[in-house]
C-alpha cells in the first residue's frame, strides 16, 4: 500500500479538503492509499516515522522538511486550479 502524508499549517481544513480529493481519485485509478496528516512542523518526524511515499502540502514546505521524499504542491486543492495536473503526478510518484 502505497503512503501519502498530507501536510498543512493546522493539520486540519485545508490538510482535510486535499485528502478527499485524492482519496476519490485514487479509488478511481484503483490506487490503495492510506493517509497521514499533519502540521507543516511535523514533517520532519513523520517523514522518519511514517515513510511516505510522496507529500502533499497545501501551503509552502521547506524541502529540507521532506527529507528526500518527492513533495507535489496540494495548494491547488483548496483554490481549484491545476487539481487535475497535480493528481497526475501524485499517481506518477506513486506508479514508479
Amino acid at each position: 500500500m502505497k503512503k501519502i502524508l498530507v501536510c498543512c499549517g493546522s493539520s486540519m481544513i485545508t490538510s482535510t479538503l486535499a485528502i478527499n480529493k485524492i482519496k476519490n481519485f485514487m479509488a478511481q485509478e484503483h490506487i490503495d492509499v492510506q493517509f497521514v496528516q499533519c502540521k507543516f512542523s511535523e514533517v520532519p518526524a513523520r517523514v522518519a516515522a511514517e515513510h511516505p511515499d510522496v507529500i502533499v502540502p497545501t501551503g509552502m514546505l521547506n524541502e529540507s522538511a521532506a527529507g528526500g521524499v518527492p513533495i507535489v504542491k496540494g495548494t491547488c486543492f483548496i483554490t481549484g486550479i491545476g487539481a487535475d495536473q497535480a493528481l497526475r503526478q501524485i499517481k506518477e510518484v506513486l506508479t514508479k
